[in-house]
């Protein structure tokens, strides 16, 4: 099994993926008929998925350390999938996909948005 090959934290990625069967799946935006072949659209699905995935990656690394990295993963995913975040990030990477910014530009929007819309700050404010 090609699992054996891979270190241990890729083990786990790798399970965590398989979970939810495409984890991506779950994180990108849903398939707007009238935009689909559009590039726009195209800019509009990578910049969802990219910031949801790390706005979830982080979440999962500050939740207690008690459950194994696989369950952090999933009790994220499905926080996220279930909180306001996910709205936030599908309404952010529109405006962010249809603002034509530069690289430079690009990229500061999008780390700012990230964090900006943290969910980790929610455990934070709890300590």
């Amino acid at each position: 099994m090609i699992l054996t090959f891979l270190s241990p934290s890729r083990q786990v990625l790798c399970s965590a993926i398989a979970w939810k069967n495409d984890i991506i799946a779950a994180l990108r935006p849903l398939v707007d008929p009238h935009h689909r072949n559009s590039a726009q659209w195209a800019a509009n699905r990578l910049i969802q998925t990219g910031i949801a995935t790390i706005i979830v990656l982080e979440y999962s690394a500050c939740l207690s350390n008690s459950s194994e990295n696989t369950e952090r993963v999933k009790s994220a995913v499905n926080y996220y999938l279930q909180s306001t975040t996910a709205i936030a990030v599908e309404e952010g990477a529109k405006e962010i996909s249809c603002q034509r910014y530069k690289k430079v530009e690009l990229k500061k929007k999008i780390l700012e948005f990230i964090l900006e819309n943290r969910m980790s700050k929610e455990l934070t404010a709890k300590k």
